[in-house]
Formats: C-alpha cells, structure tokens, sequence
C-alpha cells in the first residue's frame, strides 16, 4: 500500500550501461534509458506501491525531476541510486562547501509515486536548466 511519498537520501556515481549508451550519444534514447531512473530497494517501492519501470518524481528543494523507478535489491532501507548526469544534475545545489564538487553522494529527497507521468527528454530537460526553469 501506498504511503504516497517517501524521504531517502540518494546518492550518485556511474554506471556501465550509462557508460556505453554515452558512446551512442547523450541525446539518444539509449542515455536517456540509461540515466532517467531511479534505484531503490523494495521496501521502498512496496511503501510507495510501485512496480519496475514506473515514473516517480524525485523532489528537492531545488527542484524535481520525473524518473523510472527501478529495483536494486543491493541498496539499503532509505537509500537510493540515481546515475550521474543531466537529471541528477537537475537536483543539486550548486554549493560546493569550497570543494568545488556538488554533493554526489547524500542527497535528500522525497521520492512519490507518479504512474505514466511523462519523462522529459535529455534536450527539453537542458532546455529548462538553461532558461533556469
């Protein structure tokens, strides 16, 4: 049963399949498929009701994204996975702690469930950072 939305903190990193579609192109379908998602336990997805392959929307205070959802039985309660790039990106502050590094690796989110909402693509998603949307 759903709970309607969950907070987790998310981290970041790459991934092979992100890495070969990246030889494709990073406006292609491939690295879309390979970076709009979000990995989560299934703890987490029983509590928002979801299945693999569901849209979720991925929340902070900064802004939000719609993903797929996918299941990685690897990552513990409260955590999540989601690949480096654009839609990562979409959610971080550009406050670096003088490191010049945005937080990659602890990110605070709210993740809800949000069946068949649409995806951005890689350009339109860009199109928004740009006009600062």
């Amino acid at each position: 049963m759903s709970s309607g939305s969950v907070k987790v903190i998310v981290t970041s990193g790459r991934t092979l399949n992100q890495g070969r579609a990246m030889e494709k192109g990073k406006i292609t379908q491939d690295y879309e498929d390979a970076v709009a998602l979000c990995e989560m336990g299934s703890t987490t997805m029983e509590a928002l009701g979801i299945e693999n392959g569901d849209t979720v929307i991925v929340k902070t205070g900064l802004g939000k994204i719609n993903v797929k959802a996918k299941l990685n039985k690897n990552l513990p309660e409260g955590m999540a996975f989601i690949p480096c790039g654009p839609y990562f990106n979409y959610l971080l502050d550009s406050y670096t702690q003088c490191t010049g590094m945005p937080g990659f690796k602890s990110l605070e989110v709210t993740i809800t469930a949000a069946r068949g909402a649409k995806i951005q693509t890689v350009e339109e998603l860009t199109q928004k950072m740009k006009e600062g949307i």
